[in-house]
């Protein structure tokens, strides 16, 4: 915990091999308060277990299942499984789901929203798969926290906004990561938090500059993108936010040549970076 304030850490596909209750002590030991896992369908209980086990808890499911894709029935099936995970989630007392839009810039052959489909359409079935996952997710007790993805129709404050004020629903909130609203030119993360206040039901915290383009854009270290860190921890306060704030560690180029691959050390150089970005004036 820095001044009061819970971080985590995204335990993302770039961890595979490494054994879980390993990395929790590792994490454990540098300070971290959380842990935040990818959907591992059937394991969410057994994952919960090993990390309480190591003192920490779990912040966020990472679920990010697209629902405009250019087959139909790949779309359905995420929904199906989207479904599965909430459940799933509330059985093992995990309470927060992070999901994002689509269409998902970098799978093959990806949907271009205006070009393969309108906007309408792809507004249209993104309505679609919330009119089913919210119901799910007030009915299972668990939020969902969607997450606006650079190059996704939800992909800002603003995109974001329209999805989650369609259905206002206590248990549709976001999972704030500056990084994607300062790749679309939104820079006052005063203005953003206050924006979205009690809707925050998780944080990434990630770094950026550049613009909302395959290719020009970086995910940096921590304080080296355009985040105001400082307006940030003030803004967290004056809404009272009491949530985790969980790294997820995207500078691959400082991972490979720096680090040599190690993960861990760069997720005990990010909280020694967050001791000074998250403290208190």
């Amino acid at each position: 915990m820095i001044d009061g304030l819970k971080t985590g850490l995204l335990i993302n596909g770039s961890y595979a091999g490494m054994e879980l209750a390993g990395i929790c002590g590792d994490m454990k030991q540098t300070g971290y308060d959380a842990i935040e896992l990818l959907w591992s369908p059937g394991q969410v209980a057994k994952q919960k277990e090993t990390v309480l086990g190591e003192g920490l808890e779990v912040s966020e499911i990472v679920l990010q299942q697209d629902y405009i894709t250019r087959d139909p029935a790949v779309a359905e099936h995420n929904l199906r499984i989207s479904l599965d995970c909430i459940r799933e989630c509330a059985a093992a007392g995990v309470g927060v789901v992070n999901v994002f839009s689509g269409p998902a810039p970098w799978i093959p052959d990806p949907v271009i929203v205006g070009k393969d489909i309108s906007q309408g359409e792809a507004w249209r079935r993104l309505f679609a798969a919330f009119d089913e996952l919210v119901p799910c997710a007030e009915e299972n007790g668990v939020y969902l926290a969607l997450e606006g993805v650079w190059c996704h129709l939800c992909h800002d404050f603003f995109t974001s906004k329209y999805l989650v004020d369609r259905y206002r629903s206590e248990y549709l909130g976001v999972n704030f990561d500056p990084s994607h609203d300062i790749v679309s030119n939104n820079t006052d993360v005063d203005f953003l938090i206050k924006g979205w206040g009690k809707a925050i039901k998780h944080i990434h915290l990630k770094d950026a500059a550049g613009t909302m383009e395959p290719g020009r854009f970086v995910f940096p270290l921590l304080g080296e993108g355009f985040v105001d860190w400082k307006a940030f921890r003030r803004a967290l306060d004056e809404i009272g936010y009491g949530g985790v704030c969980s790294v997820e560690f995207e500078s691959t180029g400082y991972l490979v040549n720096y680090c040599g691959g190690d993960l861990r050390q760069a997720a005990r150089l990010s909280y020694d970076i967050l001791t000074k970005l998250l403290k208190k004036e």
